[in-house]
């Protein structure tokens, strides 16, 4: 090693690695090559295997394995009193153990192991977490540094885009429906055709049609994404029209501007006849449209029509018969989803074979041209449901297909309601029609709101003080102040059933690969106890009196709460009712067919009840 090794006085250690790709510098295997020489010069043994973020995207706080690291740590303390008791957990370098978008947010993680008698070792950079003032302005140095890498790459990726798109060329990504993606090398000749499949496979076939490869879905963060392709960085990549695909876009086509079919009777019937959708388990009707307006299908190639960074803004400037980028970085790294029109997109035409003639391409677009402006009887502005309480957020939902509901106002007799989304983006065959009383629903809602608060007792009292004074007397006289729930409960609650749900995973593979898999379900199994000793010792625990100063400061916390409650329900905009019924309501679960609305409930001690109403003037309707 180029560094002088610490002294650890235990020679236990822990192993982290990550890497955005399996295929970049630095992967896990050079990662772990350089960490074991470490360990041999230390005289080290690894108390388990590595934790590990292996091709896992997104924030550094979302990462699994760093926050399998974390629970780890709190949950195996080690007793430490000087620097050599610390446990160290070796890391590439600092860029492995994260590129931060702020540099502070690399101390919480610090200082959450620490007290738990661990602490951070960058073998390459000899720099450790518990070192001196030198290696502390070291690591905001490397910190800034990775960070500063994630900007350039982001930059090199929207002007790569930029460059490939302009030049003809597909910029990145996966394909549209309709088109498979065939790269081509440095000669310029084609090389290979990717497909992808509906269950997120990818498959590599040569040029006369021969399969020559398959990569399986990975799992990131619980959910199943297509896997990297081995495309090389040289190879360029143009889009082909598959043959099986094209059809199903040409129908579409066809009955959207020569039979004049909507987007509900088109998604309905491609759900009828079976057709495998996009994604998903059934076509909807924002897939049905995302095929209509994409550009693709034309021909063309809209580069930057829909982008989802969180380190720059960007737009593009035409200049002569290029396009740049121009790109402002932003302060805070949030990400979001910009959308922009075609006319601000980088655009080339005939870039590749059209699926969908140019003019019945144009004719599309005038149609839902005309469709915003009215004449085709589309309702409204596109701003409908604003005022819907129960809905936007998944609050409320259907039993039988778990769509949501959204709000709808019939044009006729201005009735509101609620709509099973299923049905009205899939149709019949995703879901029956069910449409809920807007106004009865919301009333019920807000009316058992209004009995488990002190609403119902408001006008009871002259002034705010007098409620202050109430409720500081229910306190004084309840048992509730004699409890006080640990603030770590909830997230250990949740944490724990994590832990469960790895430990029954981890077993089924136990029953499949047999003693190859018992080590990880015998580790499990003992976070999981740990976990739960822990939890169990936190609900026991009985928490001291709160004392008259602080009960006064409770009871105007609540006084004010239930004042701004009362304000938002008599005369506050939906969005502030939505908030309030928020803190009362877990989940509407509506089934049509049964008749029956549940509404979930937040009871005491944060613990859920649920509440089965009467039919409250929906009408399921079932058609074929």
């Amino acid at each position: 090693m180029r560094y002088r090794l610490p002294e650890w006085q235990g020679k236990s250690c822990l192993v982290y690695g990550r890497c955005s790709k399996d295929s970049q510098d630095a992967s896990l295997a050079d990662q772990y090559q350089v960490i074991q020489q470490c360990v041999h010069e230390a005289g080290l043994t690894p108390i388990r295997e590595p934790f590990e973020d292996d091709g896992g995207r997104g924030h550094d706080e979302e990462r699994p394995g760093l926050q399998e690291v974390i629970e780890y740590v709190r949950t195996h303390p080690n007793r430490a009193r000087h620097n050599e008791d610390f446990i160290p957990i070796l890391v590439y370098n600092v860029a492995r153990f994260g590129r931060f978008d702020d540099s502070k947010k690399i101390f919480y993680y610090l200082v959450q192991i620490e007290k738990y008698g661990y602490e951070f070792y960058s073998v390459m950079e000899g720099l450790r977490s518990r070192g001196n003032i030198g290696e502390f302005v070291q690591l905001i140095i490397r910190g800034e540094q990775a960070y500063q890498y994630t900007l350039d790459l982001s930059e090199y990726g929207i002007r790569t885009g930029c460059s490939l798109a302009e030049k003809g060329w597909w910029p990145g990504g996966y394909a549209p429906y309709g088109f498979d993606r065939l790269t081509y090398g440095p000669d310029g000749k084609p090389r290979y055709r990717y497909v992808n499949r509906p269950n997120k496979t990818i498959e590599k076939y040569s040029l006369d049609g021969g399969l020559v490869e398959s990569f399986p879905p990975i799992n990131d963060q619980g959910r199943l994404r297509s896997a990297y392709s081995d495309k090389l960085k040289t190879d360029k990549v143009k889009l082909v029209p598959n043959a099986e695909h094209a059809k199903v876009v040409r129908m579409i086509f066809d009955w959207f501007v020569n039979e004049d079919w909507g987007l509900k009777r088109i998604t309905s019937h491609l759900n009828k006849l079976g057709i495998t959708p996009p994604r998903g388990r059934h076509w909807l009707k924002t897939g049905v449209r995302g095929i209509l307006v994409n550009p693709a299908h034309k021909g063309a190639i809209a580069y930057g029509r829909r982008s989802d960074g969180k380190h720059h803004d960007v737009d593009f400037e035409r200049l002569g018969d290029r396009y740049v980028p121009k790109m402002r970085r932003r302060d805070v790294a949030v990400q979001e989803i910009v959308r922009r029109p075609l006319d601000e997109c980088v655009i080339f035409e005939n870039a590749h074979e059209a699926i969908i003639p140019l003019e019945l391409w144009n004719l599309a677009q005038r149609k839902f041209q005309l469709r915003r402006n009215g004449n085709l009887g589309h309702r409204g502005n596109g701003g409908r449901g604003s005022d819907y309480i129960l809905s936007g957020d998944g609050l409320m939902k259907c039993a039988r297909c778990g769509y949501r509901f959204h709000g709808s106002t019939d044009r006729k007799s201005n009735t509101r309601y609620y709509l099973d989304n299923g049905y009205h983006e899939g149709g019949p065959e995703v879901c029956e029609m069910t449409l809920v009383s807007a106004d009865e629903l919301e009333y019920l809602v807000l009316d058992w709101i209004r009995e488990r608060s002190l609403l119902q007792y408001a006008d009871l009292y002259q002034d705010k003080e007098q409620l202050v004074a109430e409720v500081e007397k229910t306190l004084d006289n309840s048992s509730l102040h004699s409890k006080v729930a640990h603030p770590k409960t909830d997230s250990l609650e949740r944490k724990l059933a994590e832990l469960r749900r790895k430990r029954e995973e981890a077993e089924r593979l136990e029953m499949e690969f047999g003693r190859g898999a018992s080590q990880l379900v015998d580790r499990i199994r003992t976070e999981e106890a740990a976990l739960a000793q822990e939890l169990s010792r936190l609900l026991t625990r009985k928490g001291a009196s709160l004392s008259e100063a602080d009960r006064h400061r409770l009871a105007i916390d609540i006084a004010q709460y239930h004042t701004d409650l009362e304000s938002a329900f008599r005369h506050g905009t939906p969005e502030e009712r939505k908030r309030f019924i928020r803190d009362f309501i877990h989940s509407i679960e509506v089934d049509g067919r049964e008749r029956k609305i549940k509404i979930a409930f937040y009871g005491d001690g944060n613990n859920s009840g649920v509440r089965v109403v009467p039919p409250t003037g929906f009408e399921p309707v079932s058609r074929t």
